[in-house]
């Protein structure tokens, strides 16, 4: 695609152009890459959905159950926290519900085998440790997508929000937060011991002036190196490598971030390699014109702006883009960058709500203008339409029967 398709051909219009991904879409794939990375991580997933097939195949087992869980969504990036979610509120509940349906002799035995299998499962220390990870690991995500989804995000947004999850996937990564999860585990479970977990002989080495040799016996879990720390190298492998891509499309306007920490001589240096690299946007008074902005942000004080929206809001809110009108063009490009394309594309899911089998003949004109009222409801939803309806009905009452 990069050599022969879209992207090629918006190149070779305008070799200025950038490609960004949409950072959504790229923190979804994170936790995709990262769930795909490990055999326990995927069989927990897999048991999330089998828990809630195996409730909603039956209204006598969801009366049962007498509790909400949640299954699992090709589409809807939340449904895994909400799954997880829904499993760590109602463990004890599903759990029981389990051990009601497995000791029913009333029960057929397809129904009584699939709740032991599921509570075979369910009962070992893996599966409640995953879910107390995952339910925390995947709601933070979560969360953080959602702020990427605004239609308002900037690249220098999507970079903090990455690195955030870069430094909070780090501080994890610890024998402390391990052991954290695995008490909470123990707990929730009451099973002490992991599957998984076997024990080795570790053999000091003697020295000729010591006494006879001693064994000392180290438990080794193979859970922590083969699945909890696979998981969060895989989470920070992905997250350093997307955030890379947005920094390098950042790096050239990154001094805008710090006008007021750095230095005249170096506002002008990294002014200048912005012009060269956009000669014909940016005239070569865009570097006196950044130290000129740089003094007027440090007269303001603690007033000064601090993001590029509020930067261009100053601008035109105190109508100087007449004194700096190239910070004010290269402001507008680099907000112009799309750091996500979700509200576009839900813009686009409208339409199986504007175009329905009884509107399947609906001219294109027509089709794009209830789009755009469907759109913009926020602006359509203030509009008086006693007037428009007045008038087409006097419109229509003129018409020959």
């Amino acid at each position: 695609m990069y050599y022969a398709g879209l992207q090629a051909k918006i190149k070779e219009a305008n070799p200025l152009a950038k490609f960004v991904p949409c950072s959504a879409h790229s923190l979804n794939l994170v936790r995709t890459n990262a769930v795909d990375c490990c055999t326990q991580a995927v069989l927990f997933l897999n048991l999330l959905q089998n828990v809630y097939t195996f409730f909603t195949a039956s209204t006598h087992r969801w009366k049962v159950l007498n509790a909400s869980v949640k299954g699992l969504s090709e589409t809807r990036w939340s449904a895994r926290d909400d799954a997880c979610q829904s499993l760590n509120k109602n463990w004890s509940l599903i759990i029981n519900a389990l051990n009601l349906l497995n000791n029913d002799d009333t029960e057929k035995t397809l129904t009584r085998n699939e709740a032991s299998g599921i509570l075979n499962k369910l009962n070992n220390l893996e599966t409640a440790f995953l879910s107390i990870f995952w339910g925390q690991i995947l709601h933070r995500f979560n969360l953080t997508s959602k702020k990427l989804q605004a239609v308002n995000i900037d690249l220098g947004v999507v970079c903090e929000l990455y690195k955030s999850l870069i430094t909070y996937i780090i501080d994890l990564r610890s024998d402390k937060n391990y052991q954290y999860f695995k008490q909470c585990a123990i707990e929730k479970s009451k099973i002490k011991q992991f599957q998984s977990c076997t024990k080795r002989l570790k053999i000091r080495k003697q020295f000729f002036d010591e006494g006879p040799s001693k064994e000392t016996t180290v438990e080794y879990s193979d859970f922590k190196v083969k699945t909890y720390f696979v998981i969060l190298d895989q989470l920070r492998s992905q997250l350093e490598k997307r955030n890379e891509k947005y920094e390098n499309l950042l790096k050239n306007y990154n001094f805008f971030f710090k006008l007021t920490e750095m230095t005249s001589i170096k506002v002008r240096k990294n002014a200048e390699i912005l012009q060269n690299e956009y000669k014909d946007d940016l005239s070569t008074l865009f570097a006196n014109e950044c130290v000129h902005f740089r003094s007027h942000l440090l007269s303001i004080g603690d007033e000064a702006p601090k993001t590029i929206q509020d930067m261009c809001g100053v601008l035109r809110k105190n109508d100087l883009i007449g004194m700096y009108p190239y910070i004010d063009v290269s402001l507008r490009m680099l907000l112009c960058t799309p750091a996500s394309n979700c509200s576009t594309e839900r813009s686009f899911s409208c339409l199986k709500r504007v175009k329905t089998y009884l509107r399947s003949c609906i001219s294109a004109e027509r089709l794009s203008d209830l789009a755009i009222m469907n759109i913009e409801f926020d602006v359509t939803a203030k509009i008086e339409f006693d007037d428009i309806i007045n008038e087409f009905a006097t419109l229509q009452s003129r018409r020959k029967i």
